[in-house]
């Protein structure tokens, strides 16, 4: 009989904490991490001590900052004060040990649960960093009775898409055609239904289209409707950008070969205007490499959950959707310009295009 797991939405307040940064191992390693600095810590911590995951594994090794939750700002020798804003989460509490458990009981099994439900619902997670929170546990780490209380709080984009597209639609509609426009949102995060989600923003980005028709009003609402920027590729961004002595040519020559931006990079001094052009590699390289025809490839390439089941079903989606991805790339420049550029859709999927490629406007005194 298939397990199974109990998850549900959390609305977390902005909260204030006390940080170190580390890059460990594995969950272990991180559970040990924490118990070593609780103690210094222990008579202002006001929360469950947590771990953030602030990208994917490089090297074999994964960033985090632990982080333990105080009332108030406050120094502390060895910690960096932070606030962790408030987001929603998916959230999922694992009550066993990390591994050697009984089979399907280690931390491992409940992951792969939550994974499992993720992709079956096509659910829209986020990328600010998971929050790994120990409840319980921690002094148990290494013996032979482990049993942790983690409580699992994954970023749930779905319902920040929903706020900044209400947002965006409601600035720079009329009324009367902004309700048309979000007429059946309610509801559709707490369904934890991607596929129902993904038909409703479809047909409202359509219904977006017939209300207004300005290209630029369509990317200030999209753009904010993106995904939040990795912090771990932005500090690779950014120690790109003084590597490179803040030359934006030898900028872009370096970042075209780092993996983790996902994207080729040129520069465009043919117009009026310096642009920065972005090609976006495909998503799923060697699913893209054994595509049988354009379709699959292009399904393939993209990266967004809510229109590339669209692309494999021949399904028509407005390309007003992809300046959702320019949002991306605005977030992406602004640590390089230091102000939010102007980024337009030049080629889309969505449109038959091999792949989807943005200008960004290169501000003045970058060239």
């Amino acid at each position: 009989m298939k397990e199974t797991i109990h998850i549900e939405i959390k609305r977390i307040p902005l909260l204030h904490v006390l940080t170190e940064r580390r890059s460990l191992a594995d969950r272990t390693e991180t559970a040990q991490a924490l118990h070593e600095l609780l103690p210094r810590v222990a008579d202002i911590i006001a929360g469950s001590p947590m771990a953030l995951q602030l990208g994917p594994p490089r090297d074999g090794r994964i960033d985090f900052e632990l982080a333990f939750p105080v009332r108030e700002p406050i120094e502390r020798e060895g910690f960096i004060s932070k606030i962790l804003p408030g987001l929603p989460f998916l959230s999922f509490t694992h009550e066993g040990p990390m591994t050697g458990g009984a089979e399907g009981a280690d931390f491992a099994d409940a992951w792969k649960r939550f994974v499992e439900f993720v992709s079956e619902r096509q659910v829209l997670v986020g990328d600010d960093p998971a929050r790994y929170v120990y409840h319980g546990g921690l002094d148990s780490i290494g013996t032979d009775d482990e049993r942790f209380v983690l409580e699992v709080l994954y970023p749930y984009h779905l319902p920040m898409w929903l706020e900044a597209f209400r947002q965006g639609v409601s600035h720079y509609v009329d009324a009367k055609s902004a309700e048309r426009v979000l007429a059946g949102s309610d509801g559709l995060a707490e369904a934890l239904d991607g596929h129902k989600a993904a038909e409703w923003i479809q047909a409202a980005v359509e219904l977006l289209d017939e209300a207004i028709s300005d290209e630029r009003a369509h990317a200030c609402i999209l753009n904010g409707c993106a995904h939040h920027y990795i912090v771990q590729s932005a500090e690779i961004l950014r120690a790109a950008w003084d590597s490179s002595g803040h030359d934006l040519r030898k900028l872009v020559a370096a970042i075209t070969d780092e993996p983790s931006l996902g994207s080729n990079y040129s520069i465009d001094e043919s117009g009026e205007e310096a642009l920065l052009i972005i090609e976006r590699r495909p998503a799923r390289q060697e699913a893209y490499d054994q595509a049988p025809d354009p379709v699959e490839k292009r399904y393939q390439a993209c990266f967004c959950p809510l229109v590339r089941d669209a692309i494999r079903d021949g399904k028509r989606v407005s390309r007003t959707f992809c300046h959702c991805s320019g949002g991306w790339y605005v977030q992406e420049w602004e640590n390089v310009f230091g102000e939010k550029p102007e980024v337009r859709l030049l080629e889309t999927m969505l449109d038959g295009a091999e792949t989807c490629v943005f200008a960004v406007k290169i501000p003045p005194g970058f060239l």
